[in-house]
C-alpha cells in the first residue's frame, strides 16, 4: 500500500513536471522563431591582381592572420619602373614642347605687331601720295609703287595673323597655369597611370582577416583578375533561412541567439540585422518555373541576417559552420526593412 502511494505521488510529480515543461515550451515557441537551417557567412574578399606580372614573393601562408594593409603578394616591379621612367621623360618632353609653342606664339605676336605697324605706315604713305597725285605733284609710277607697298603690307599682316592663329591653336587654351595644356595633361595622365601600375605590383590586404585558399607561388605569372587567395574577415554573421510561415513575426532589431555546433553548450547573442528581399529559390542560378506543368506548393525559405553583438575572441567562427538560430519575436514594433539613417531622417 505504501509503495502504491509513493508510486502515485512520483507519477503525479512527473506529470506535473511534464505539464510545466510543456507549458513553458509552448510559451517559448510562441514568442520565438527557431531554425537549424542556418550557417555562418562573411564578406569573403577574393584577392586578385590588377596588373599582369611575375610573382616575386608571397610573404603569407594559408590560415595566417593579417592586418589591413599587410603585403600579401609582390610582383616583379622592373617592367613597371621602366614604364614610369618613360612616362616621366615623355612628360618632360611635353613641357618642353609647350615652352617651344609659347615662344612661337610670342614670336608670331611680335611679327603680327610689326606687320600691323608696316601696314599703318603704308596706309599713311599711300594717303599722302594720293593727295599729291590729285594735285599732279607726283608721277603715276610713284603712286603705283605706294599702292603696291600698301598691298604688300596688308598681305604680310594677313599672313602674320594666320601664323599667330596657327601658333595659338597649336598651343591650345591655357588653364590654371602655363603647363595646363592638353599635351601636358595627357602626358601627366600617362605618368600617373604608370605610377599606379607600379603601385599595383604590391598587393595588400584590404581588410583584417585570415588568409585562405592560397593559390599562388613565387615565380608564377599572373593575369589581372586571377584569384590568388581569399581573405576571410573577422566580422562574420549568421544567415538563418526561416520558412515563410515563420517569417511573419520577425522584425529588424529583434534579439537573437545562436548555438554553433563547433562549440556545444555555448550560446551567442545577436540581433536581426536585415531580412532578404526574396526567397533563396528566387535568387538561385536556376529559379523554379511554376507556370508550366504540374505544380506542387513548396514552403519557401527566406534568409535572415543575424549579426552577433559581441563575438567571442576565444571561440572564433568559421565561414560555412552549421548553427541553430532563434529569434525573440515578443516585440514586433520594429520595421520589416532596414532603413539607412539618412533616409529615416528624411522620412
Amino acid at each position: 500500500m505504501r509503495r502504491r502511494q509513493i508510486a502515485a505521488v512520483g507519477g503525479a510529480v512527473v506529470l506535473l513536471a511534464l505539464l510545466v515543461w510543456g507549458v513553458r515550451y509552448l510559451l517559448w515557441t510562441r514568442w520565438h522563431a527557431t531554425t537549424d537551417d542556418a550557417y555562418v557567412e562573411g564578406h569573403v574578399a577574393t584577392i586578385t591582381p590588377r596588373v599582369a606580372g611575375a610573382v616575386l614573393a608571397v610573404p603569407v601562408e594559408d590560415n595566417a592572420v593579417v592586418a589591413a594593409g599587410t603585403t600579401l603578394v609582390r610582383l616583379d616591379p622592373k617592367d613597371f619602373e621602366v614604364r614610369l621612367h618613360q612616362a616621366t621623360a615623355a612628360l618632360e618632353r611635353a613641357r618642353q614642347t609647350v615652352d617651344e609653342q609659347i615662344a612661337a606664339v610670342h614670336a608670331a605676336r611680335a611679327a603680327h605687331a610689326l606687320a600691323a605697324a608696316e601696314r599703318e605706315q603704308a596706309e599713311i604713305d599711300f594717303r599722302r601720295v594720293s593727295d599729291l597725285r590729285a594735285r599732279r605733284v607726283v608721277s603715276a609710277d610713284e603712286f603705283d609703287r605706294a599702292r603696291t607697298v600698301l598691298d604688300v603690307a596688308r598681305a604680310r599682316l594677313d599672313a602674320a595673323a594666320r601664323e599667330l592663329e596657327r601658333a595659338q591653336a597649336t598651343l591650345g587654351p591655357e588653364g590654371v597655369g602655363p603647363y595646363d595644356r592638353p599635351i601636358v595633361r595627357q602626358a601627366e595622365s600617362a605618368r600617373d597611370m604608370a605610377a599606379l601600375e607600379l603601385g599595383y605590383t604590391t598587393i595588400v590586404a584590404p581588410v583584417a582577416g585570415v588568409v585562405s585558399r592560397r593559390a599562388v607561388e613565387a615565380g608564377q605569372r599572373v593575369q589581372p583578375g586571377q584569384p590568388l587567395m581569399a581573405l576571410v574577415p573577422f566580422d562574420l554573421y549568421v544567415v538563418a533561412n526561416f520558412k515563410e510561415t515563420e517569417l511573419t513575426p520577425i522584425r529588424v532589431g529583434q534579439p537573437a541567439s545562436v548555438r554553433v555546433d563547433l562549440y556545444p553548450g555555448v550560446e551567442l547573442r545577436g540581433h536581426v540585422d536585415s531580412i532578404a528581399a526574396g526567397s533563396g529559390a528566387a535568387f538561385s542560378i536556376l529559379p523554379p518555373e511554376n507556370a508550366s506543368g504540374n505544380w506542387v506548393k513548396v514552403v519557401q525559405r527566406v534568409p535572415v541576417k543575424i549579426v552577433l553583438d559581441d563575438p567571442p575572441r576565444d571561440r572564433p567562427l568559421r565561414v560555412g559552420l552549421s548553427v541553430r538560430a532563434s529569434v525573440d519575436v515578443s516585440d514586433r514594433s520594429g520595421p520589416f526593412l532596414r532603413v539607412p539613417a539618412t533616409e529615416a531622417a528624411v522620412r
